[in-house]
């Protein structure tokens, strides 16, 4: 059964239509990307299941209860969560305060931040920096460790490549295999990097222009060249 359906989906900001007609699974403890140049509706996807995003139609369904109309907050508390494009971290805050403030919503243990720095343990010198004095990379980090504080039964990541270093992208897909083996989270990415988003999806939906029109067969899916065919990246 899955954990989130959409069916039919349609978004917009104001009278400009975003999204057309969208239609998903994502199983409990799976992987899904969602691969598209800037611009295809990547972010208002992953905005309109948070809540974010007004839809126009259609339905989101999510542990068997349909969630469209619920406001951000109700689906938060339901076990969504989503790490914006941007990071969007507290700057002003300390590192070890931006993750206080990851369990405060769910009243979750300070022993939650140990365990993430088990997982990011690039964070443990840093604790006592500001957010904002942290590299792209250490930003990333942080935005998601302070995610996964809160202990979300279902991670939406946006673009969390961007403005990265290899060195850390690299660190960070491996910290999200972990993860994912050890806790059975489920994770939607939306990515443009190919290598990236190959490396760790078991399935992968491509959008272009507001519609998924491709699901890529699991059986191709590291196939770097056949992905880049499918969306016309360059392989």
């Amino acid at each position: 059964m899955a954990l989130l359906e959409i069916h039919d989906l349609r978004a917009a900001y104001g009278h400009v239509p975003i999204l057309h007609k969208i239609d998903m699974h994502v199983e409990q403890g799976e992987f899904v990307g969602v691969l598209g140049h800037n611009g295809m509706g990547k972010t208002t996807l992953l905005r309109a299941i948070m809540g974010f995003v007004t839809t126009k139609g259609g339905r989101i369904v999510y542990q068997d209860q349909e969630i469209q109309r619920l406001p951000t907050y109700r689906r938060a508390r339901m076990g969504m969560s989503l790490v914006p494009q941007g990071r969007e971290i507290f700057p002003n805050l300390t590192v070890l305060e931006n993750l206080t403030v990851g369990i405060l919503g769910k009243k979750g243990s300070l022993d939650r931040i140990d365990e993430m720095l088990e997982y990011f343990p690039r964070l443990r010198p840093l604790l006592d920096r500001r957010g904002g004095a942290l590299s792209g990379g250490e930003q990333q980090i942080l935005a998601i460790a302070r995610c996964l504080c809160n202990h979300p039964s279902l991670i939406l990541l946006d673009e969390p490549t961007e403005g990265v270093q290899p060195s850390i992208i690299h660190e960070i897909s491996e910290v999200l295999q972990k993860l994912q083996g050890q806790q059975n989270l489920t994770i939607v990415l939306v990515e443009q990097n190919l290598e990236f988003i190959v490396g760790l999806a078991s399935r992968i939906y491509t959008i272009s222009r507001g519609v998924l029109d491709t699901e890529i067969p699991i059986d191709e899916i590291k196939d770097s060249a056949m992905v880049a065919e499918y969306l016309g990246f360059g392989a």
